[in-house]
């Protein structure tokens, strides 16, 4: 496993050296499972780390890092590993239906046949339907498949439960920019879930949070746009031919389609963490925990004050509310009413005691 010895993108943490040791593990004794789901904050290195762990399991000295084997699925080009990802703004049916394919080809030599698949939160209905019934009956017992994604809650939680799963922390991590952004919603939400709840009746006000929720993304969202245009207009004054400029630039639209789609999902998700936490402090507070066992220190006495006598029945349901609607995420939920939906619930209960 020296491959993955020398991937200095890892953070030096339990997480990283037990997830390691694992996999390390599993190559040594020969027991490799069919389906894998790798989870972090940056593509790009979590598509390095799936890469090396192939490598890993096709070479004959466990990932030595020299030999054809390594050098070729390091590279990308081995005839035996097949990555697949959005063309679009979501994973379609067609690029499974070319993974499944693939994987029905008997494999270049020794080995295993290996599919990596990118960005898989953002499959479509119809595409994850598809790979969850290729992961329930895979080919045969030489099919590997990794799975990559920064945000497994909106995956189909069946999906998720036939594959091993890892949580990566980077060296390098290139959420960073859009947390401090993030930041910015959650205060803003906060505060708003403070008003909603301290007002005695339910008022348009509470729908208009979610609005006001939205246009906060939106222009988040605007800085995605910009970000690209920069990037198109550095390309179009690059002096290359007219035909490799298209192509550059319809690859930059794809991948800038692909980013929006899934700034939303994150946006969104986010916005629903933070409703979860609030939810949860709540019955802490009910329970009688302190101000330092709370996931917003701060909200101790508001919620101490305010709603403590709500019932912990209501806060459970809506909870799971806020979870259905997560696992919709991935399909064509409307976030406005999802987010009014639940404000109003969140409303409603200092009215059921």
């Amino acid at each position: 496993m020296r491959l993955f010895q020398e991937l200095k993108f890892l953070l030096d943490d339990n997480t990283n050296q037990s997830n390691v040791k694992l996999l390390s593990g599993m190559i040594e004794e020969g027991h490799i499972s069919h389906a894998y789901l790798f989870t972090g904050n940056n593509m790009g290195q979590l598509q390095r780390l799936a890469l090396s762990f192939s490598a890993c399991i096709n070479c004959r000295d466990g990932g030595c890092g020299h030999c054809n084997v390594c050098k070729t699925t390091i590279g990308g080009v081995h005839p035996n590993v097949l990555i697949i990802e959005p063309e679009g703004s979501i994973l379609r049916i067609e690029e499974i239906a070319s993974l499944q394919r693939f994987m029905g080809m008997s494999a270049y030599g020794p080995g295993r046949k290996i599919c990596i698949i990118k960005e898989a939160e953002l499959m479509n209905g119809e595409a994850a339907n598809r790979i969850l019934k290729t992961l329930e009956d895979p080919p045969d017992t030489k099919s590997v498949f990794i799975l990559l994604s920064e945000d497994i809650s909106v995956m189909l939680p069946t999906i998720v439960s036939r594959c091993l799963v890892y949580k990566w922390k980077f060296e390098f991590d290139n959420s960073k920019d859009g947390e401090t952004e993030f930041h910015v919603l959650e205060k803003y939400l906060d505060g708003g879930l403070r008003e909603i709840i301290d007002d005695d009746k339910i008022r348009p006000s509470v729908l208009d949070l979610s609005l006001r929720i939205l246009e906060i993304s939106k222009k988040m969202e605007a800085g995605l746009k910009t970000s690209m245009e920069k990037e198109a207009a550095h390309i179009k004054d690059s002096g290359y031919a007219k035909e490799d400029i298209n192509r550059h630039l319809a690859v930059l639209k794809s991948r800038h389609k692909r980013q929006l789609a899934k700034f939303k999902k994150l946006g969104i998700s986010r916005v629903f963490d933070i409703i979860s936490a609030w939810l949860e402090d709540i019955i802490s507070v009910k329970m009688g925990m302190s101000r330092k066992d709370l996931n917003f220190e701060k909200n101790h006495t508001f919620i101490n004050n305010k709603l403590k006598g709500i019932r912990t029945e209501g806060i459970l349901k809506l909870l799971e509310s806020i979870e259905r609607n997560r696992m919709y995420l991935g399909y064509l939920i409307n976030p406005e009413l999802a987010l009014d939906n639940i404000f109003l619930q969140v409303k409603s209960l200092r009215f059921k005691r």
